[in-house]
């Protein structure tokens, strides 16, 4: 197969990141696109609570209409770990340092999430060492996002030390989807969804406890619809479709989402309120597309020598 063919394998994986990423640009922009959302607050741990345990429910569900293998005790482990690292300890870890740093200034230190991914990839996962090409891509992401993106730097220790709790939210998420590409790639037992289902139920059971422990949470369902609605529209699809690309792409680029996101919501905020459009913007928006791009669409090293070739 050739060329051509191995690109346009491509391209399923491909729209279901972007969409991936929609989905998530969306769930920023959901007070402004449905208002009702801003009547029905929730806390934020319960509402990771309802979206990993439906992932979980409806993924089981799934599993067991198709009667696949059960994982064997490791594999479930495993799998309940990852949930706990690529879930469960990036949110919270940014949570905690939430009065310190400001929304937009943690999703400008997320950004660093491929840098990290690039490094650490061919050590955690199943990836090729990468060339140098895409570390400077996803550095030039980053730079694009900080053009953007309002970014203080620290003037206090606690500030200081709320960035680098920051830093180490991007760094989990990073390790967990290098391993999750790992084990899933490998087939290392169970399908799927039902290595999803113990993933998002490990992540709602560690949410469950932070809720419990942190927020006074009372689900009310006739005040609460919009936000349920929203999350079985919105959040779990995103969840459901991060399983199903562990197998398709490699975790660098799968965790380009943590720069197409922003970059989306960035497009969709200059078309709807329509801001004086400056230098240092589109130079921001140019470097994290450009960025991302590379990272997608550049050959790995182990096709460049051999690119065409039978599939």
């Amino acid at each position: 197969m050739a060329i051509g063919a191995k690109s346009a394998g491509k391209g399923r994986p491909l729209a279901a990141l972007f969409l991936l990423s929609l989905l998530w640009a969306l769930d920023g922009l959901g007070p402004d696109l449905l208002p009702a959302l801003r009547h029905s607050l929730m806390p934020a741990m319960e509402r990771q609570v309802i979206t990993c345990a439906l992932l979980a429910i409806l993924a089981a569900a799934y599993a067991l209409k198709r009667r696949g293998p059960l994982p064997d005790g490791r594999s479930a482990l495993a799998w309940a770990g990852i949930g706990l690292l690529l879930f469960a300890a990036p949110i919270m870890l940014a949570a905690v340092a939430q009065g310190w740093v400001s929304q937009l200034e943690r999703v400008a230190i997320f950004s660093l999430t491929p840098v990290i991914a690039v490094v650490l990839e061919p050590h955690l996962g199943n990836a090729q060492q990468r060339g140098n090409g895409a570390l400077t891509a996803a550095l030039a992401a980053v730079a694009g996002a900080l053009c953007i993106l309002p970014f203080a730097l620290p003037s206090t220790p606690g500030a200081a030390a709320a960035v680098l709790v920051i830093v180490l939210a991007s760094a989990c998420a990073a390790v967990g989807n290098c391993l999750a590409v790992r084990l899933a790639s490998f087939n290392s037992g169970g399908t799927p969804a039902l290595c999803a289902a113990i993933a998002g139920g490990s992540a709602a059971l560690a949410f469950a406890v932070a809720s419990a422990c942190t927020e006074h949470a009372h689900l009310r369902f006739s005040q609460n619809l919009a936000q349920l609605v929203w999350l079985s529209l919105i959040d779990v699809p995103a969840l459901m479709l991060l399983f199903w690309l562990l197998r398709q792409m490699s975790a660098t680029c799968m965790t380009t989402r943590f720069i197409l996101a922003p970059l989306l919501t960035v497009m969709a905020g200059i078309a709807l309120e329509q801001p004086p459009v400056t230098t240092r913007m589109i130079l921001g928006v140019l470097l994290m597309a450009g960025g991302a791009a590379w990272i997608l669409f550049a050959p790995d090293d182990d096709e460049r020598g051999d690119s065409i070739r039978l599939m």
